[in-house]
């Protein structure tokens, strides 16, 4: 009777292990694709329901109709309740800001789903980086497949106020402050926005900036900058600086629109968010501002003391001026603190 007992758990053990060595590889090989559409995104709102009627019959119930933040983080614990391991976020960069944001918040960090950005929004800066790159019948079919595609990887901004233990964390690609917020603001006029189409706004955020230079009322206020100091944690040790910023910028992408790329430090790729720092009252002004909106960081602005740029996986700043992430405005914690961290890494797919 023993011996029967002890066959017969072993018999068990073995079929336990077999079954679950069997689950692992239905995990491991098993791709479910959602969808989740931004009615309010510019291209959808333009479109109408052409492009989520035809992911509504490619995805059936993984297709997520979801315009309201307090409803995301249902949508994406529903999604991830049924298995998926691919997400199609169609929406500019707040949509993706929010949906990232909700993502990490739902799926253990080691299994987070792919993502395929479909560039519909007001502005599409992380699509112009690793975006899907089309929004026809044509990709919502690849998508289904996203086995057969080509990934990017790429790690959000990670901003919290440490200061602030009940103010939630989010994640996001672009962001700045100090001069960059300013801009913004102005950027986000109603007078801007019905001019500017998709990423143009950004160009446009960055042209109303240098145009507050050239006029007597602004220029001194805008080059004052703010009150903003911040130590970064790069590979090669500690660097700070104290007082005072005209402009502030960081980025968890590799390329943004037009060409622009206010960064540089090479020396250490893939290690960290990318940030430029720019003192206030920096001296050569017009000749730094017209290499960077060309990509273009010469030796001269690499070792001007007013120009700063390094890739840092963590950065601790002390701000009175609000904080951008991907178009949405953040006002400054009471004690001034936010914290700036390398996110999670997310494969982005591209056709």
């Amino acid at each position: 009777m023993i011996d029967q007992t002890a066959k017969l758990l072993e018999y068990e053990g073995c079929q336990s292990a077999f079954f679950s060595f069997i689950h692992r590889k239905k995990i491991q090989y098993h791709v479910t694709t959602a969808f989740i559409h931004n009615p309010n995104s510019l291209r959808n709102r333009n479109d109408g329901e052409r492009l989520f009627s035809k992911a509504k019959a490619i995805f059936g119930e993984l297709c997520v109709y979801s315009h309201h933040d307090e409803q995301l983080l249902d949508d994406i614990k529903f999604l991830y309740n049924r298995g998926v391991s691919t997400i199609g976020i169609n929406g500019g960069d707040g949509s993706v800001s929010s949906c990232l944001t909700a993502i990490a918040a739902v799926y253990p960090k080691d299994a987070l789903p792919d993502i395929a950005v479909i560039p519909s929004g007001n502005t599409n800066l992380i699509a112009s980086d690793v975006g899907f790159g089309r929004r026809d019948s044509e990709a919502m079919e690849k998508l289904a497949k996203p086995q057969t595609l080509s990934h990017h990887r790429r790690s959000p901004i990670r901003l919290s106020w440490p200061g602030d233990k009940n103010r939630p964390a989010v994640l996001g690609m672009f962001g700045g402050c100090a001069g960059y917020a300013r801009a913004v603001r102005i950027a986000h006029s109603p007078t801007v926005l019905k001019f500017a189409p998709h990423d143009l706004a950004v160009f446009l955020t960055i042209i109303s900036s240098i145009a507050s230079l050239f006029m007597k009322k602004t220029r001194h206020q805008w080059l004052n900058g703010d009150r903003l100091s911040w130590t970064a944690k790069t590979v090669n040790g500690a660097v700070q600086k104290r007082e005072r910023s005209f402009l502030f910028l960081t980025t968890g992408l590799e390329k943004i629109s037009h060409k622009i790329w206010p960064f540089w430090d090479c020396e250490n790729a893939g290690k960290g968010l990318h940030f430029l720092d720019v003192d206030s009252f920096p001296k050569d002004l017009p000749r730094a501002i017209f290499n960077l909106l060309r990509g273009k960081a010469p030796l001269w602005i690499r070792e001007h003391p007013d120009y700063a740029s390094y890739r840092a996986q963590s950065i601790n700043i002390v701000t009175d001026s609000d904080f951008v992430l991907d178009g949405e405005v953040f006002s400054p914690a009471p004690d001034s603190r936010l914290l700036l961290e390398q996110g999670p890494s997310f494969r982005f797919l591209h056709d």
